[in-house]
């Protein structure tokens, strides 16, 4: 610190905030309590409790939930956390619709809906951020009808997204598209946007195949691929937000004689692998690695001899995948989502048969236990998160 700077101290308004925080957190997670519990596991006085308490109340964010007769002499009001005040609108976008929620502060889903893109012969890209808006326009619209005003959006893609901008999302054909600071236009609410795999490793590790574990990976099949990290209670976003863009790992020495730039080297590769598996009879060639994925294994299953090999060499690449990100981050826990789900039992014995032996301390291999479920649950407990902080921050 310089000579000329002023060391901060903390403000009135800093304590009330922190104060505010202790008490609303304490509800939460431990249910209703008395003010004299409220008292004795924050620490804070009997005069700061009852005048921020009462606050709380008026405001809406704390209700009376009975009385407590556990103590002798008179009872005292139970307080309870309102979760169901105010809402948070969750939206996943896939390359076809886009998907969206309405849920409390206390993560109950309360209403749901789904807007299918149209595409008739405009710009695709533009055509799903149309589409993306109508969808929100929809959740805020429908919020009084639940109850619960929106007191916030967030949305989970499949694309680098640094600070609500979308650097680059070749199945959404957006590149540079500042999506939040436009959804932030469109509806007056603060807008939180993430990777559709740091979203779906973030559902997973608060209420899925993840809980309880000190590190996560999920490794997401979908349009392409790419992987979400969550390490003891956080993401990690890396430089740039880039951090999982596994589809990028390089293969062999014989990818440094070309150059990638829409797809990496192993999405490319796999990509070509499933080819033949891609659906192309309606007007709009399919050409995610997800779809082809199952048809593959569709075709394994009744006894195709070409899928079958087809199938070995998927399961050597994302093996590959697999032991890459786990020498260098080592998680306790990497969870198969996206189109792994169909097969999900068989993906991890194929997975964990290429590991063992061949890295140090091979991490568990899981089943997503959200689903396609995942990401709109990550991003809306985010979202929920975000909400949370402006409340107890008022």
């Amino acid at each position: 610190m310089s000579v000329s700077e002023t060391p901060r101290t903390a403000t009135t308004r800093d304590v009330t905030e922190i104060n505010r925080t202790a008490i609303l957190d304490l509800l939460r997670t431990a249910g209703p309590a008395s003010r004299r519990e409220i008292r004795e596991r924050t620490g804070l006085g009997s005069a700061t409790v009852e005048r921020l308490t009462q606050a709380l109340i008026e405001d809406g964010h704390v209700e009376i939930a009975g009385l407590d007769r556990s103590s002798p002499g008179r009872p005292s009001s139970l307080l309870r956390y309102v979760s169901g005040r105010r809402a948070i609108a969750a939206i996943d976008i896939t390359e076809s619709n886009a998907r969206g929620r309405i849920v409390d502060l206390g993560g109950t889903v309360l209403h749901e809906i789904n807007e299918p893109f149209v595409f008739d012969g405009a710009d695709p890209g533009t055509a799903r951020l149309d589409g993306l808006l109508r969808l929100a326009d929809r959740l805020v619209a429908d919020a009084p009808a639940v109850g619960a005003p929106v007191a916030g959006i967030g949305i989970a893609l499949p694309g680098i997204t640094d600070e609500g901008h979308v650097t680059k999302a070749s199945e959404l054909e957006w590149r540079d598209v500042p999506v939040a600071d436009i959804l932030r236009e469109r509806t007056g609410l603060p807008v939180l946007a993430e990777n559709d795999a740091n979203a779906t490793v973030y559902g997973e590790y608060l209420h899925g195949a993840a809980r309880g574990e000190e590190s996560a990976i999920a490794l997401v099949l979908g349009t392409g691929i790419g992987a979400g990290i969550a390490s003891e209670g956080r993401l990690h976003r890396g430089f740039r937000s880039a951090a999982g863009e596994v589809g990028y790992l390089l293969t062999s020495s014989a990818s440094f004689s070309r150059y990638f730039t829409e797809h990496g080297d192993t999405e490319n590769t796999i990509a070509t692998e499933l080819a033949p598996w891609v659906d192309r009879a309606g007007s709009h060639v399919d050409r995610r690695i997800g779809p082809a994925f199952r048809r593959m294994m569709a075709a394994v299953e009744a006894g195709d001899k070409a899928a079958a090999t087809t199938r070995d060499e998927f399961f050597d690449h994302i093996g590959l995948v697999c032991a890459a990100i786990s020498v260098v981050i080592a998680p306790s826990v990497i969870v198969l989502a996206g189109a792994f789900a169909q097969y999900s039992a068989l993906s991890v014995d194929q997975l964990s048969r290429r590991l063992i032996g061949r890295i140090p301390s091979p991490p568990r291999l899981a089943a997503s236990a959200l689903r396609f479920d995942a990401a709109i649950t990550g991003i809306s407990a985010l979202a929920i998160e975000r909400a949370r902080e402006a409340t107890y921050l008022v």
